[in-house]
């Protein structure tokens, strides 16, 4: 006897579908089965949602192309040092807690609770003409401290910024970072509610870079400050100043660090995964999300297999996911040509020696940051004095390099253009870097070993378009409203998470994403029945 519903079902003593087992947990009677999800690409976001989908009652599969998960969080190891590839600063771990509270801690295979330490600084700032960094303690009255010693600035002024930005953050997270913003229930909350009573508290108006001139009144104060927009990929003489909210998770909330590094996250995700039983299927691209008048049906894979679902969440990012996913559903235009945050060139390098100014974090500031930004809107070219982020994990765990070495993360903004970047371009990027480590160090590094990161080899292995880190950029006060919606409403049964859509890129954002798919999916009231053919 042969069963159907929207796939093919086979009898071999037991019921066994065509993809995946059951996760564990959950009877389903014989002659039916539990509605299917499946995710495109295991990302962290992917990841999350597959988890959440999971403990819901799904069957799940998370479908991903490459040979590896975490999307953009990779890892190298080269001639004794280890590298995280990807993002680097860790922040609201609580994110993590709230899967593993999802996962039942006696399923086989399930990892230890995640473990992470908290970091009682968050950056080492530096300038040429200042000596020595300045310090941004975790501690903000220790921070505010160090930045009345050094400019003067009074501790108080310091603080009270810092207090706006938990402000900001606690009043618009509810709103704008944990639900969705396409949906009537969104604006009829009490969320919002509140957010409307203390609007006088939030800067609606002007940019960042305006927002903190005006209320700092020192330049190099300020230019701290402003750098909280690049970690959406935005320009802080064009973004909102809303984004003041950003200051708050390193020093309000805390920078935290994965006790194994940042590769650590994705991993432990596949675990919790696979322990509450999603199926990952890796080296095997989605070629076409399937749909039939108007409702998701599944998707066909790269070697020209259907899988049918009730659920499909697309992970990958939203412009590649219309151009080649869902040629024949219109792409939202006006969101998929949105200007794209900045990209990055990335230099990996096994340094021989160890420098104590340095420290996890670090930043070495361009004299000029408005002009970095206007050649970054112009094009790839860094110019001639970018601002230079150096990681250095090894700074707190000892064996990603060897003794008396330092493995060095070089991250310089560029412009999301992946044909820039040839041999040449890299070359001379490189001596820029060089130049500018040593005017504001005082010392050439010694470089063991080197790997390169460009926008062209980002677009390649994560399929983020152009190679932008975050998508689209926030260069504008309604940015937030024109990301991508997390539902589809060309599809019934389709979503989307991950850093391209709402709320945005960057690992909270994207275990949030995650978390606000989970609501709108809904809960599965019961089985699918099969019925016979």
């Amino acid at each position: 006897m042969e069963f159907s519903w929207l796939g093919r079902v086979e009898i071999r003593g037991a019921l066994q579908f065509e993809m995946g087992k059951q996760p564990l947990g959950f009877d389903v009677p014989v002659g039916m089965r539990k509605p299917k999800a499946i995710v495109i690409g295991a990302g962290v976001s992917g990841l999350a949602v597959s988890i959440r989908l999971a403990a819901k009652g799904y069957e799940v599969c998370v479908i991903e192309g490459s040979e590896t998960v975490g999307g953009k969080i990779a890892q190298h190891e080269d001639s004794g040092f280890r590298f995280d590839r990807g993002p680097s600063l860790f922040t609201m771990p609580e994110l993590m807690e709230e899967l593993d509270a999802l996962v039942p801690l006696d399923l086989p295979g399930r990892p230890r609770p995640f473990k992470y330490s908290k970091l009682d600084r968050s950056t080492h700032y530096f300038w040429e003409d200042e000596k020595g960094p300045l310090i941004a303690w975790s501690d903000s009255k220790r921070f505010a401290s160090e930045i009345d010693s050094r400019w003067g600035v009074p501790a108080e002024k310091t603080l009270k910024h810092l207090r706006l930005s938990k402000d900001i953050f606690e009043l618009t997270r509810g709103v704008f970072l944990e639900k969705s913003l396409h949906k009537f229930k969104t604006y009829w909350s009490k969320e919002l509610r509140r957010l409307l009573v203390n609007l006088w508290k939030v800067p609606l108006l002007g940019t960042m870079s305006q927002f903190n001139a005006r209320r700092l009144m020192h330049p190099k104060l300020e230019q701290v400050f402003n750098r909280y927009a690049t970690y959406n990929g935005s320009d802080p003489h064009r973004a909102p100043a809303m984004l003041h909210a950003i200051p708050h998770l390193e020093h309000g909330i805390g920078a935290f660090l994965p006790l194994a590094g940042m590769r650590a996250i994705p991993e432990h995700l596949e675990q919790l995964a696979r322990a509450i039983g999603v199926e990952i299927r890796t080296g095997s691209a989605v070629q076409k999300i399937l749909h039939r008048n108007g409702k998701i049906s599944g998707v066909l894979d790269a070697s020209g297999s259907e899988h049918f679902a009730e659920v499909v969440v697309s992970n990958a990012d939203v412009h590649l996911t219309y151009q080649h996913l869902l040629k024949d559903v219109p792409s939202p235009k006006r969101i998929v040509q949105q200007e794209r945050s900045t990209s990055g060139l990335s230099f990996y390098w096994g340094v021989k020696g160890t420098h104590p100014e340095l420290g996890l974090h670090n930043i070495l500031f361009s004299k000029d940051y408005r002009s970095e930004f206007e050649m970054l809107s112009g094009g790839s070219k860094p110019g001639s004095d970018p601002t230079v982020y150096i990681n250095i994990t090894s700074k707190e765990i000892s064996s990603d390099a060897p003794e008396n070495c330092e493995n060095w993360f070089i991250l310089v903004n560029v412009a999301a253009e992946p044909e820039y970047w040839t041999e040449t371009a890299i070359e001379e990027a490189r001596e820029v870097v060089l130049a500018k480590i040593t005017r504001t160090l005082g010392f050439r590094p010694d470089i063991q070993c080197e790997q390169v990161l460009t926008p062209r080899t980002i677009e390649a292995t994560t399929g983020s378009w152009k190679g932008a880190l975050y998508g689209a950029s926030s260069n504008s006060v309604s940015a937030a409203f024109f990301r991508h919606r997390n539902q589809s409403k060309d599809v019934d049964g389709l979503f989307f998470c991950g850093g391209s859509v709402h709320p945005g890129g960057g690992i909270p954002l994207c275990l949030m994403g995650a978390k606000i798919v989970d609501g709108l999916v809904g809960i599965p009231a019961e089985p699918v029945r099969l019925r016979a053919s």
